[in-house]
């Protein structure tokens, strides 16, 4: 049985006032005209602290905030649809407290009244909690921006979600090239490198990680700190390169330098300040024949005879204390031992070092026992051949002694006998002899004269003249004016300060030096082309210079001797004999210049 119109709209409408009532939201009618509240809600009545009655007496302007009014009357002037938006308000408690709402409204028509019915929503935390986390991600975000360290994150996907200044600095790219793409597809030369199986154990494991990670395209170190989340991600990572070169360069010159002492054939051997051996290269293992454990912690005097250790000692504590950089040890040779008992010949340096703090000692020891026999076989060889030279050429002194005097005394005579029987037979066949025969006595006489002044050259060339009676200088000086003589077209010069014009040395000295000189002067005439030779003699009584220059084509500085040219040799071979010296090079304007020098050894 339905109940009238009447009776179902009147409980229509109770049933629309206890929904109003009761609603837990506050609800109001206000009058649009005039803007009074026409009926409120217990909701209300609870959140802004008026009273029905007071509630009733107010206006719509009068919940809203003072600088809202404005704009609530220009709200109140759109059309009904777009009043019945819903809209953000500030609006006031009875106590003068803010209270933040969203309100909604619709028309409605309440006896004969026209009315607008607000359901209103208290968004006062909700917009204290937004406005809280918005302060806080804005100071999250300032702070990431203002550290120094680059940050951003990972979504489980591995895109970016976030990235700040610095790191788009030092990953090259602009943020927005980064947001929303993965690492991966970014930055594909991470795959496969420390960087991917660090974060990938990160998101797996769910635990941080800490390590460094080099970045190619750019030669960057990069260290690395990764933190997991629900969420994915957050990478803290700053350039550690600076820091990082200088120590890949330390440990590449550590390597380098490693290399060089393990390869080098010489022995390096390091030790404390009390004579411990701490290193042991491979070089040392060969030469001393001990393997490099066995000698650690060792004192350095095994490698050394015992004859020597005493003296090692107190060098060893003079050099520690003394703290020079390095010397020669001994005087650049030692003596070493090896395994086997044999002793060696060592050349060696040491050093002094600080490490960590501690004084350490770097011996460099090369094993020279064949060089040290071969030159002392050598030495042997030279003093042989230097007894043989001086044998030689003192025979040779007296060879030409003797044979000198023999063409004088003896040859010399006969031609001279020759000579005047020649004379006494042309001399008594004056008048007698016939033509033919006349020819042929002249020619005989001047083959007889010819042979004379030979025998008087070879004895000036066997036997200087002058050098035995008058000494080197007058010897000289003579040799000069023959030569003028033959070579009128030069110019000859001898240089000689009074006082060594009447110097004399040994005659082995004397001849050895006149023999240079001449050897010099017969090249610069054969060979050199030069318009003028030069003598210069000076000394004292245990010192002996002679110089003879030309300024012909020159000759390469430094020779000792060339095929073709024994007199070179000879020369040497000569000055070597009494221990002196021959030098031979350009001169200032070209030309040679042969240098001997002698002075007696200690």
């Amino acid at each position: 049985m339905e109940l009238p119109f009447e009776d179902a709209a009147h409980k229509l409408q109770v049933g629309y006032r206890l929904l109003f009532e009761r609603n837990p939201l506050p609800m109001w009618v206000y009058d649009v005209k005039t803007l009074r509240m026409l009926a409120v809600n217990e909701a209300v009545v609870a959140q802004y602290g008026y009273s029905k009655q007071e509630f009733v007496g107010l206006t719509l302007l009068d919940l809203h905030h003072e600088d809202d009014v404005a704009q609530l009357q220009e709200h109140l002037k759109l059309s009904k649809g777009e009043q019945a938006m819903p809209r953000l308000w500030r609006h006031k408690h009875r106590n003068g407290e803010l209270i933040e709402v969203e309100m909604v409204t619709d028309e409605l028509e309440l006896d004969g009244v026209q009315a607008r019915m607000a359901l209103v929503r208290d968004m006062t935390e909700q917009r204290r909690a937004e406005r809280s986390q918005r302060d806080l991600q804005h100071r999250l975000t300032t702070t990431l921006e203002s550290i120094s360290d680059a940050f951003y994150t990972l979504d489980l996907d591995w895109r970016f979600t976030y990235v700040n200044a610095r790191a788009a600095e030092l990953l090259c790219c602009h943020r927005d090239d980064l947001l929303g793409r993965t690492v991966w597809e970014k930055f594909p030369e991470f795959v496969g490198t420390n960087f991917q199986t660090e974060c990938e154990r990160a998101m797996a494991d769910g635990k941080t990680a800490s390590f460094e990670a080099y970045y190619a395209p750019l030669g960057a170190w990069r260290k690395v700190h990764v933190y997991p989340s629900a969420q994915g991600l957050a990478v803290y990572f700053r350039d550690v390169t600076e820091k990082r070169v200088p120590e890949q360069r330390l440990t590449e010159e550590q390597e380098t330098l490693s290399a060089v002492i393990n390869a080098t054939n010489d022995a390096i051997v390091s030790v404390d300040s009390e004579g411990l051996i701490k290193m042991f290269n491979p070089g040392a293992e060969r030469i001393f024949r001990r393997s490099s454990a066995s000698m650690q912690g060792q004192s350095l005097e095994v490698l050394l005879p015992e004859h020597v250790r005493p003296a090692h000692r107190q060098h060893l504590h003079l050099f520690a204390e003394a703290g020079g950089p390095s010397r020669m040890m001994g005087l650049g040779m030692v003596k070493g031992l090896r395994s086997d008992g044999q002793e060696i010949d060592l050349e060696g340096t040491i050093s002094q070092v600080t490490v960590h703090g501690q004084q350490v000692l770097i011996a460099i020891l090369r094993d020279v026992t064949e060089r040290v026999r071969t030159d002392a076989e050598v030495q042997q060889s030279r003093e042989q051949l230097s007894d043989l030279t001086q044998m030689l050429m003192a025979q040779e002194r007296t060879l030409v002694k003797r044979l000198a005097q023999a063409l004088h005394d003896q040859l010399g005579q006969t031609m001279a006998a020759i000579r005047m029987a020649h004379e006494t037979i042309m001399t008594l066949q004056a008048d007698e002899t016939a033509a033919g025969v006349y020819r042929i006595q002249t020619q005989m006489g001047t083959l007889i004269s010819q042979a004379i002044g030979q025998v008087r050259q070879v004895l000036i060339d066997l036997r200087p003249p002058l050098l035995e009676e008058h000494g080197l200088a007058a010897a000289l000086d003579n040799e000069l004016r023959n030569r003028s003589l033959t070579q009128p077209q030069l110019d000859f010069s001898i240089d000689v300060q009074p006082e060594i014009a009447v110097m004399r040395w040994s005659p082995e000295v004397e001849y050895a030096a006149f023999m240079v000189a001449r050897e010099a002067i017969e090249n610069a005439l054969r060979h050199s082309g030069a318009p003028s030779v030069s003598v210069a003699l000076s000394g004292a009584p245990l010192s002996l210079q002679l110089e003879v220059a030309d300024n012909g084509v020159g000759i390469a500085g430094g020779i000792t001797a060339r095929a073709g040219h024994l007199g070179i040799l000879g020369m040497h071979e000569r000055a070597q004999a009494i221990g002196a010296a021959v030098t031979i090079d350009s001169g200032e304007a070209h030309g040679t210049r042969v240098n001997f020098s002698w002075q007696p050894k200690p």
